[in-house]
């Protein structure tokens, strides 16, 4: 089949959406450097979640045997063959023969959101290939998630553990949709419900604090997509009067979904901050009208001048950084290095070699550092790495509560 660049196709973000609408599988992942031959394994081709026999077996992979399927790939701008691979012993599915599609420019795919999408014929996908992050934020926005919440199959069936933490939490909302912040309160409840039973203190910090702040985005999410479905059954069970009555409720949902993951992501780093005990301030202005999410230890401590600096910490908090990350620069002009935490998943060498130049330190949860090159993860922080700074600079190094993980 005839290969065609990826750069000859400008993806349009409308196109993009109506191709996931349209799909009976949808699989959402960013392209880690391992899917792109970057890290010097024997492994081929993009690594696919456990669900992902769906797109060509009628069942799970076999216990002992490997199994296959050969495919055509529609990229949108041209087509080639892949094959699906189950590989019994080591119990994962890759779709290879694609690496092709980014040869010479694995590093700036790195990081770029993969869709791939199927129907009922199992010879043939859709797969699209995101690195603009404009469009990425849409199509998260699209369904309300960060990317903690990809990596498999979109599928919004509810973890029966969550289930009657979730239905009673719609009684107790009688049905209303509520704000962002008691969302958070109350997902960061059933976390400690679920995860730290049995502690003798859930006052005490998180025992893993990277585990914990992607649990509490993953618990959020789901709370938020079983109330979505059920306060909106009753309108998409009936007629809506009219085109202005469907396009109010639709707004209503997407803008919703819109301005949560953002949110979400602050008040659960500030619940872990909590929990920690460490003193910070969230969006107080430090020069002009610059908010940074967080300064630590505070405000006050930041604007005065006989406050050591090298005692002063600026944590900026975006679910994803290709290029937002370059609007922490500024927001702390006394401080020469500015930390980023991001769910992002995957950042290429040029964007931290630029970041590194530019004082910006990535703070990424540490099980997301594999997904970049081996030679790129000295550059990455993970959150108890950051957490021991913040206790250090606090003066308060020797009370960790945690040791290596």
């Amino acid at each position: 089949m005839a290969q065609v660049s990826l750069f000859e196709h400008e993806l349009d973000p409308g196109e993009v959406l109506k191709l996931i609408a349209g799909a009976k599988l949808c699989l959402l992942k960013f392209l880690s450097a391992n899917d792109l031959g970057l890290t010097g394994s024997h492994q081929a081709g993009i690594y696919l979640s456990a669900q992902s026999w769906r797109f060509f077996l009628d069942g799970p992979g076999h216990e002992t045997q490997n199994q296959e399927q050969t495919v055509r790939v529609d990229w949108g701008d041209g087509a080639s063959e892949g094959c699906f691979k189950w590989y019994a012993s080591v119990r994962e599915y890759r779709l290879t023969r694609v690496r092709d599609y980014f040869r010479n420019h694995e590093d700036e795919f790195l990081g770029a959101l993969f869709l791939l999408l199927g129907g009922e014929d199992q010879r043939e996908v859709s797969a699209r290939v995101i690195t603009d992050e404009q469009t990425i934020e849409q199509v998260l926005n699209f369904f309300g998630i960060t990317p903690a919440d990809t990596g498999g199959l979109l599928d919004f069936d509810l973890d029966e553990r969550l289930r009657p933490e979730c239905e009673a939490y719609l009684k107790e909302t009688g049905a209303v949709f509520p704000d962002s912040d008691h969302l958070s309160r109350r997902a960061q409840r059933i976390f400690e419900q679920l995860y730290e039973t049995g502690r003798s203190s859930i006052a005490r910090p998180p025992a893993d604090p990277d585990d914990a702040i992607v649990r509490l985005v993953e618990i959020e999410y789901a709370l938020f997509r079983f109330l979505e479905h059920e306060i909106y059954r009753g309108h998409l069970a009936t007629p809506f009067g009219d085109v202005t009555e469907l396009l109010g409720v639709a707004l209503e949902i997407i803008n919703r979904r819109k301005s949560r993951a953002g949110r979400s992501l602050e008040n659960h780093l500030a619940y872990i901050f909590d929990r920690f005990g460490l003193s910070y301030g969230t969006n107080e202005i430090t020069e002009g009208r610059k908010r940074p999410d967080f300064l630590f230890p505070g405000i006050n401590e930041y604007h005065d001048p006989t406050f050591p600096t090298d005692r002063l910490l600026c944590l900026g908090a975006k679910t994803t950084c290709k290029d937002r990350w370059r609007q922490v620069l500024s927001e702390a002009d006394r401080l020469g290095t500015i930390h980023l935490f991001t769910l992002q998943q995957g950042i290429s060498s040029a964007q931290l070699e630029e970041m590194h130049g530019a004082g910006v330190v990535p703070v990424i949860p540490a099980d997301f550092h594999k997904l970049c090159r081996p030679e790129d993860r000295s550059r990455l922080l993970d959150l108890r790495s950051f957490l021991e700074l913040a206790l250090e600079r606090n003066g308060r190094r020797s009370e960790l509560p945690f040791g290596s993980p």
